[in-house]
């Protein structure tokens, strides 16, 4: 393979051009630890004043749920933030900020992270910080910790991981490769998008090298220990059909509806970048282009293989977002060469502070209100972009609704009732929010699906579901009576709105037959 000559700049030669000198792997600009540290600080301050701002996210009702139901495997998630949520809430019960630490703690490693990045590719002192400014400040960051999220860990073990890499490179040192295989196995229990990850450094290392990488025992333990750890979450999708495998349609389907799947990555990759954007792109170009960088060439095709993994799914576009502190940390470095100092630290610190600005402005101004809001939300667009200046709300409407219907049933027939819902976020919704004394909650909807179903001794169902569900309920009870009916006009689709409360008897089949016929991944908000 012909690789592009590369740019030689002598405030880019740093000991990783001069490894093969064993008195130089060791030498690299000193930490700019106060200035990250108080970029670490002020950020930790922000995002813990700002963490109750939000209401629950259905996910994280839906963690909460699941952290009481402890499996070794889930629908679209291992096992690791489940019990995340379970010990938070234990800790500190019904707390929104509890809750979301560990994504705030995630999202502090990651600037330190891009930080260490930079100084691992030579960066002094300005691209260090310029690195740590640049992630403190996209709006990823501030996406990352807003909830306890799979993708607010996932990114900052994946970018950990990275620089564990990038420092073996330089040092050779196996143990490194042991901690990096360590963060492997802890982060196929958070996504089963690893092996991705792990591809697309394999691919690098085999092109541009060092491909004694892959020769190294280190390695393969590494590989072993991953297997082992993922076994039990593997069996768990094995015995109930590979629902991961399912989920990747309908998470095709959903980008699609909210964000435009494919056509709208561009937009998505600014939306997560901010401004900062302009430097991971100059991240990329360096990693090709200057000399001293070029032990690290595998990033760019780990780049590639991510995005050509989000491309050919239809995906998430943040799954590549583990990658941008590194990104950021090669386009710091390339900001501090010779040719471009002046003119980097001038704009550089502009940018940054005006990216900064920006960041804080809209932490202290959103979420904006649900009661500011002039027009209903009608389409999966408007909601995507709802969720993410007003958050969700309504969930207190919804239990107690529910609540109150639940005690219009007379006081003989509770034995036999249950709860059922059409959403997984509903089922979480009443299971966590709910009065003490409701009835066991179900829902066939994704995770929620496979906590279990009704017996068929449960004759009467209070059904959560939209108007537009009723002909499918007809076809399951042969009684169905709407007994109240939840609709603000500017409510939250699929919680506080267009939502009805269905009293359905007389089951026309047994629900052992009925509940494989309902199960569904997808999330319907009724719109």
């Amino acid at each position: 393979m012909r690789v592009v000559p590369c740019l030689a700049d002598e405030a880019l030669v740093t000991s990783a051009t001069r490894a093969d000198d064993a008195d130089l792997r060791n030498t690299l600009p000193p930490f700019a630890l106060r200035p990250v540290g108080a970029i670490i600080g002020l950020v930790a301050v922000v995002l813990l004043v700002r963490a109750d701002r939000y209401d629950y996210f259905g996910d994280e009702l839906y963690f909460l749920s699941a952290g009481h139901r402890l499996s070794f495997g889930y629908v679209d998630q291992g096992p690791l933030l489940p019990l995340i949520a379970r010990y938070m809430d234990w800790v500190a019960t019904g707390s929104l900020v509890a809750l979301r630490i560990p994504s705030i703690m995630a999202a502090l490693l990651a600037i330190g992270t891009a930080a260490a990045s930079a100084r691992e590719f030579g960066g002094e002192r300005f691209a260090q910080v310029l690195a740590a400014l640049a992630y403190a400040s996209c709006p990823f960051a501030i996406t990352q910790s807003a909830t306890l999220s799979t993708f607010a860990l996932d990114a900052t073990l994946v970018s950990v991981l990275i620089w564990l890499t990038m420092r073996w490179i330089r040092i050779r040192n196996d143990r490194l490769l042991i901690a990096a295989a360590a963060l492997v196995a802890l982060d196929l229990q958070v996504k089963l998008l690893a092996p991705v990850l792990i591809a697309g450094i394999g691919i690098g290392v085999i092109v541009f090298g060092p491909r004694d990488l892959l020769r190294r025992p280190a390695v393969w333990f590494g590989a072993g220990l991953s297997v082992v750890t993922v076994l039990p979450g593997l069996v768990w999708q094995a015995r109930h059909g590979w629902p991961q495998l399912a989920m990747g349609a309908t998470i095709r389907a959903e980008q699609q509806a909210a964000t435009g799947a494919i056509a709208g990555l561009p937009m998505q990759f600014a939306m997560h970048t901010g401004i900062a954007g302009f430097l991971a792109l100059a991240g990329i170009w360096a990693l090709i282009r200057h000399c001293a960088l070029r032990p690290y060439l595998f990033i760019v095709v780990t780049v590639a293989v991510q995005a050509g993994f989000v491309l050919a799914t239809g995906t998430r576009a943040y799954y590549v977002a583990g990658l941008l502190p590194v990104l950021f940390a090669a386009g710091a470095v390339w900001a501090q060469t010779r040719a471009f100092r002046r003119w980097a630290q001038a704009t550089g610190t502009a940018l940054s502070a005006l990216a900064a600005t920006i960041a804080v402005a809209a932490v202290f101004l959103l979420p904006v209100s649900p009661t500011a809001l002039d027009r209903p939300t009608n389409t999966q667009s408007e909601l995507s972009t709802r969720m993410r200046v007003s958050g969700t709300s309504g969930w207190s409407e919804l239990a107690a609704a529910v609540d109150t219907a639940y005690h219009t049933v007379d006081l003989g027939e509770r034995a036999y009732i249950v709860i059922v819902t059409q959403t997984y976020w509903q089922a979480s919704a009443l299971d966590r929010l709910g009065g003490p004394d409701l009835p066991p909650i179900y829902s066939p909807n994704r995770g929620f699906a496979y906590f279990g179903q009704p017996s068929d001794t449960d004759y009467t169902a209070l059904y959560v579901a939209p108007e537009t569900a009723e002909p499918v309920l007809r076809h399951t009870f042969s009684d169905v009576t709407s007994v109240a009916r939840l609709d603000d006009r500017l409510g939250f689709p699929g919680i506080d709105r267009e939502i009805v409360i269905w009293r359905c008897d007389h089951m026309i089949r047994p629900w052992a037959e009925t509940w494989p016929q309902l199960i569904t991944n997808v999330l319907d908000p009724g719109i």
